[in-house]
């Protein structure tokens, strides 16, 4: 191509097209504080707008360039491919979007994994990877090159410049961005392809009619050859190849997957399909007769020579346009390629976070999977601008081939998958599996004896069989790894049992559903009209309920399966139910069809699973998780009302002080505390004394009962010789216990301020867990130990040397704060408490060893507010944040404290710190309150732990590796002979 230059006004459009694009990102980028809107915009975003989003997604480069290239050197049989999208797609469409926004949560392999297990998840996400990596490096490829022919510039530099913009569009806004962008570069489509129709139809002589003509007589018109040939490209294989294509595209894609899950409603996810296809294809057609139309000019006027079929469109935008109209098409492409990418980045992260990394760290904070979210829309964007740059080697072959070989490749069977799951029952995962195995087989045979490997002219084949090589179209490659999984799986699944399947993973399934909810329709309009005719018409109305009970009587008490009315409920309500299958297996509603209220799902469900001892939450618009009740948990509105109730009960330190004796009787009974065995007369166990900078650490075990230890590690200051103050540190439901970096610091910053501090295990976790197995921390009786080895812990403490009596304090987070409080309720020589993240009107304690033995039922009922209020007069701190049940304690929880203090004239010693943009943990704001008020309160002095600055510093601690922690040996070899080695032992011993 001749050595053509853009003005200064065709780059400011340029320009100004990228910073819009950017715009955009920005825009949105207030609303990505969570995966949820990060990844699906809850429901924010309207039907149509879904729909141009569609348009946009499988809209790039490759359409802008690569149809108008094979439109300009072949006929029209590629588009064969995509017009069978709409013909398929209206036949299926209905059924797949519903299946989807009912069964996933955001990825689409998640249900490949629910219908037949982690192996074919895993297949089918990876495959999606390298599909859409190879699909990013052709658009990429396609932008770069046109560009460089069009400016000058340098390729490489061009694919980096791109690739940053949609890496930042994507990092700040999320898909949210990535739609509205969607919308803006649709328009800018559509207006640019007209333009360049209407100008090369122009700048032929002859028109229209002369193009059809022109290009008819010369093999451009048409989708031939029409022969049944298999081993080349036509007709048929792009119709066979097309059908699984719109399949794989909109029912197994996560680009196109994930906009079913932003949409508000089934119904608008199907409206925003319907209108994607309906635009996808004109689009498709409109840019493939961009390249006729430009063959029909070029044999009017001359071309320069050797000049590439994809750089002819690029060559014609230079030189027919005029300034400014040039900006706007090149701008128009740009977009294009920037609205692709951003999907494709966007739905990788997904996949990324969903099918990989929350398997390999699930149960973390929604902070944590937001920020690796981000990390991995960065590392793609990366990966794919290095493909894009490997394509510039590609050579001459055409890139729409190109293309659609990688997609054949990398489609490996997962149609196949797909159709199996939905319409076969019989299918099962081993059957599948098999079919998997068989297929990539299959698949590398193939590719390896069809495809040659290698740059320039040094092309070979990889594995040549001769005669055995695979000789049919590329193509045809995925159309056959669909069918051999179809096949192969359904036949090897006839050698396993039948699964058990929701009825939700099925097509049957909705089909059913879909009669149900159309039946339900018509039932609701019936009690409309006989509402209206007033008590005859409801009347007949029950009468017409009765009949249709599915032959259940009172004899029965009406019972259904309760697997079976939920179903019932999400046709009726057109909700989704999520829940583990355990949760309902085997249970059964008594009275099921009458516990129904009609327009009502929540007064429905609550009826429903009230029985059942479930409850629910609401996830989002329509969706529902199911959980067993728990006991321990109220709504927020419920703790408040309770805390009112309470206050009602006491109006002076007289009858508060009466109240906190009944509680603090019916605790200690409560807990068994006044019938346990006295405290064995052993000493305590204490091993392998460290120095550090400040501080030494010892590990201690103490026999708390015969038999049961409780272990630990005591921290003391360096060469100090007066009293110093006591510091109770029980652990809590953190990760890894007292050999957590942050429990490690807290302890040694306790004794740097000069106090003597004791960080010890939950009952069974730690080395607790050498004498009773983990699940025996979630019976009731490890309230009970727990709260003893508190206090007996602290008998020992208090007779070390220098040990103040006067100065003894506690301070634990989650489980351990619940120990904080209930600890300073019962124990007196506790003189100040700091409960961490654990304050909560609505919450008492989630684990038995918080809330197992019954103590807030003391009282006619309690709550941790009112236990924590026991603490007064006593100086009292209590961490809040803004991502837990602490959430409210600024303006609930602690009121209700400062009353209470009131009583005593002590307001002024009970504090809260609230940490709004914290979570649920210990960590160092946390920490630095706790020093502070430890310092203000038991006069220590605060510049033992302060650097230069004024600074509080916890760099001097030093981390210590968990073996050195051990008290009994690193395989547990030290514990007593005599120790206790079983819950049964422990029971025996207690009652």
């Amino acid at each position: 191509m001749p050595n053509l230059t853009l003005s200064v006004i065709d780059y400011l459009i340029i320009v100004t097209v990228l910073i819009i694009n950017l715009y955009f990102g920005l825009r949105y980028a207030k609303n990505q504080n969570t995966t949820q809107t990060y990844f699906a915009a809850k429901g924010r975003v309207p039907a149509w707008a879904i729909g141009m989003s569609l348009l946009a997604t499988l809209i790039s480069s490759v359409t802008f360039l690569g149809y108008p290239s094979e439109g300009y050197s072949s006929n029209w049989i590629l588009l064969v491919q995509g017009l069978m999208v709409p013909i398929v797609l209206l036949g299926t469409i209905w059924f797949i979007v519903p299946l989807y926004r009912k069964v996933i949560g955001l990825s689409t392999y998640e249900y490949f994994e629910k219908r037949f297990g982690s192996f074919a998840r895993y297949y089918s996400s990876i495959a999606f990877v390298l599909r859409q990596f190879s699909s990013m490096g052709t658009v990429f490829f396609l932008l770069a090159v046109a560009l460089t022919n069009m400016t000058g510039g340098n390729t490489f530099y061009i694919i980096v410049l791109v690739g940053l913009i949609i890496i930042a569009v994507n990092l700040l806004g999320g898909i949210e961005a990535v739609i509205w962008l969607d919308v803006f570069q649709g328009f800018m489509l559509f207006a640019s392809g007209i333009l360049c129709v209407a100008v090369i139809i122009f700048s032929v002589n002859g028109g229209l009619p002369e193009i059809i003509n022109v290009a008819s007589a010369n093999n451009r018109t048409g989708f031939g050859p029409y022969e049944l040939d298999f081993t080349k490209l036509t007709f048929v294989v792009m119709v066979i190849n097309g059908a699984f294509y719109a399949v794989q595209k909109y029912g197994t894609d996560q680009t196109v997957v994930q906009r079913y899950l932003t949409a508000k409603t089934d119904k608008a996810a199907i409206k925003a399909s319907i209108l994607g296809i309906s635009l996808t294809v004109p689009v498709w057609a409109l840019f493939m007769f961009i390249g006729t139309a430009l063959f029909v000019y070029y044999k009017q006027q001359p071309l320069p020579p050797s000049l590439r079929p994809d750089a002819v469109f690029p060559y014609f935008i230079m030189t027919k346009f005029p300034t400014g109209v040039v900006g706007f098409i090149l701008a128009a492409m740009i977009s294009a390629a920037i609205c692709s990418l951003s999907a494709d980045l966007n739905s990788l992260a997904a996949v990324g976070l969903e099918d990989f990394y929350k398997k390999f760290r699930p149960a973390r904070t929604d902070k944590e999977y937001l920020t690796i979210s981000k990390g991995i829309v960065v590392l793609s964007g990366l990966i794919a601008i290095g493909i894009g740059a490997i394509y510039l080697q590609a050579g001459n072959e055409g890139v729409l081939g190109i293309v659609f070989t990688l997609y054949a490749i990398f489609s490996g069977g997962i149609v196949g998958i797909f159709l199996l799951g939905i319409f076969s029952a019989r299918a099962n995962k081993q059957g599948v599996n098999i079919a998997i195995i068989v297929c990539i087989l299959f698949t590398a045979y193939a590719f390896l004896t069809s495809t040659k490997i290698g740059y320039g002219d040094n092309k070979r084949l990889l594995l040549d069989l001769g005669t055995y090589n695979f000789t049919h179209h590329k193509l045809m490659l995925g159309v056959y790894s669909h069918l051999i999984v179809i096949g192969v799986g359904y036949v090897a699944s006839l050698f396993f049992p039948k699964p058990k399947l929701d009825r939700n993973l099925l097509y049957s399934g909705w089909r059913t559903a879909s009669k149900e909810a159309a039946k339900e329709t018509s039932d609701a309009s019936n009690r409309t009209r006989f509402e209206a005719a007033g008590k005859l018409g409801v009347i007949v109305l029950l009468l017409g309920c009765s009949l249709t009970a599915s032959a259940q009587t009172s004899d029965d008490q009406f019972k259904k399966p309760l697997k079976e009315v939920i179903d019932e409920i999400e046709s009726r309500y057109a909700v989704k139910i999520r829940y583990p299958e355990e949760l309902i297996k085997d249970k059964f509603v008594t009275y099921a069809d009458w516990r129904f209220r009609p327009g009502d799902v929540e007064k429905t469900m609550t009826n429903i699973l009230a029985s059942q001892d479930i409850t629910f939450a609401k996830e989002g618009d329509k969706k529902y998780k199911l959980q067993a009740f728990q006991y321990h948990l109220k709504t927020p509105d419920e703790g408040k009302q309770q805390l009112d109730y309470l206050a009602t009960l006491y109006t002076d330190v007289t009858s508060w002080e009466k109240r906190k004796a009944e509680l603090k009787t019916c605790m200690w009974e409560a807990l068994k505390l006044s019938h346990l065995p006295a405290k064995p007369n052993s000493q305590p166990i204490i091993t392998n004394k460290r120095t550090y900078d400040g501080y030494t650490v010892e590990n201690v075990a103490i026999e708390t009962l015969p038999g049961l230890y409780v272990t630990g590690s005591l921290y003391k200051p360096l060469n100090t010789k007066v009293l110093m103050p006591v510091i109770l540190n029980p652990d809590g439901h953190f990760g890894d216990g007292r050999y957590r970096a942050d429990a490690q610091y807290r302890c040694a910053m306790q004794a740097r301020l000069g106090a003597i501090a004791f960080s010890y295990d939950l009952f069974a976790w730690g080395e607790s867990a050498l004498q009773f197995k983990s699940e025996d921390h979630r019976k009731s009786l490890a309230q009970t130990i727990q709260i003893l080895n508190g206090m007996r812990s602290l008998d020992w403490l208090l007779t070390l040397k220098n040990a103040d009596p006067k100065r003894v304090a506690i301070s634990g987070g989650s489980g351990g704060g619940s120990q904080t409080m209930l600890l300073t309720a019962l124990d007196d020589r506790i003189t100040l408490s700091v409960p961490v993240v654990m304050l909560s009107a609505y919450h008492s304690g989630g684990c038995p060893c918080e809330s197992g033995m019954g103590v807030h039922l003391c009282g006619s009922g309690t709550n941790n507010v009112e236990i924590a209020a026991m603490a007064a007069p006593r100086p009292q701190l209590a961490i809040s944040d803004g991502k837990d049940w602490t959430q409210h304690v600024p303006d609930t929880e602690f009121p209700f404290l400062q009353r209470i203090y009131g009583f005593y004239g002590k307001t002024g010693v009970v504090k809260n710190v609230h940490l709004p943009q914290e979570g649920h943990d210990y960590g160092v704001n946390k920490r630095l309150a706790l020093y502070d008020f430890l310092a203000k309160n038991f006069a220590l002095d605060i510049r033992n732990v302060q650097d230069k600055s004024g600074s509080i510093d916890e760099s001097k601690c030093t981390i210590e590796k968990y073996p050195e922690m051990y008290v009994f040996g690193e395989k547990g070899e030290n514990l007593p002979a005599t120790a206790i080695r079983k819950f049964e032992d422990l029971e025996k011993l207690v009652q």
